[in-house]
C-alpha cells in the first residue's frame, strides 16, 4: 500500500512538471497556447464536446455499520473510467464507476475485497454525474465541482448480499496540455449504502480520496 501510495504521488509531480513547462512555452509562444485548449474549432468544456478519461486516486475508507461510523480506516488504491458530455458552455452530465480497484483486481467499476479469511467481497458502482467547469482566462485550466448520485451492490462469498444508493461531491481542475489531452486533480467525498432488505440503520462506507487523472477530449 505504502508503494500504491507513493505511485500517485510520483505521478502528480510528473504532470505538475509537464504543467509548469507548458505554461513557460506558452508564454513564449502564444499561438501554441491557443491551439492547445481547442478539439477542431471548438473550445474545451464549450456544448458538444465530449470528454473521455480514467482516474487513479488514493483513498481513505471508514466504514459505518448499524449507522454508527466506526473508529479506524482501511485504504485504497482505485482506478476508474469516466465519460462526460457537455449539454451546455461549461456544464457537463457523464457518468463513472466509483471506487473500481482494490490493489491488484478487477477494474472497471468492481471493487473486490478479501479479509483474508476466505470470505471475499465484491462491490459492483456506477455514478451518474453533474458537473460544473469553470473557464479561465488562459483557457487552458478549468476548476470544476461535480455532484454524483448511484448505486452500489455488494456480494459475499458467503452469500449475503446488499445494495443502496450511494451520493457523493468532487471538485478540482482539469488542465488542457494539447489539442485532445486532459489532465485532471481532485479532491472527492463518497458515502455508499449498503444494506440488506430487513436493515433498519445505514450499513455501508464513507471515504475521501485524493487523485489525478488523465483522458481526453473531442
Amino acid at each position: 500500500m505504502k508503494n500504491m501510495k507513493l505511485t500517485i504521488i510520483n505521478l502528480a509531480v510528473i504532470l505538475l512538471s509537464f504543467m509548469i513547462c507548458k505554461d513557460g512555452y506558452s508564454q513564449n509562444n502564444p499561438t501554441a497556447s491557443t491551439a492547445s485548449t481547442t478539439s477542431g474549432d471548438k473550445t474545451f468544456a464549450s456544448k458538444g464536446i465530449f470528454e473521455i478519461g480514467g482516474n487513479a486516486s488514493y483513498a481513505s475508507i471508514t466504514e459505518v455499520v448499524e449507522g454508527q461510523t466506526l473508529s479506524g480506516s482501511f485504504s485504497i488504491l482505485n482506478l476508474s473510467p469516466q465519460f462526460g458530455y457537455f449539454v451546455t458552455n461549461g456544464l457537463e452530465i457523464g457518468f463513472n464507476t466509483g471506487v473500481t480497484f482494490f490493489p491488484g483486481i478487477v477494474p472497471g467499476g468492481i471493487t473486490y475485497l478479501s479479509d483474508g479469511q476466505n470470505s471475499n467481497t465484491t462491490i459492483l458502482q456506477l455514478f451518474a454525474t453533474l458537473s460544473y467547469n469553470f473557464k479561465t482566462k488562459g483557457e487552458s485550466v478549468y476548476p470544476f465541482l461535480e455532484g454524483q448520485i448511484g448505486y452500489s451492490s455488494e456480494s459475499e462469498s458467503g452469500g449475503t448480499a446488499s445494495s443502496g444508493l450511494g451520493w457523493g461531491l468532487r471538485g478540482g481542475i482539469k488542465v488542457v496540455a494539447t489539442s485532445h489531452l486532459l489532465f485532471t486533480f481532485s479532491a472527492q467525498y463518497l458515502a455508499l449504502t449498503l444494506n440488506q432488505p430487513n436493515d433498519p440503520l445505514r450499513n455501508g462506507f464513507n471515504y475521501f480520496s485524493v487523485g489525478v487523472g488523465i483522458g481526453g477530449f473531442l
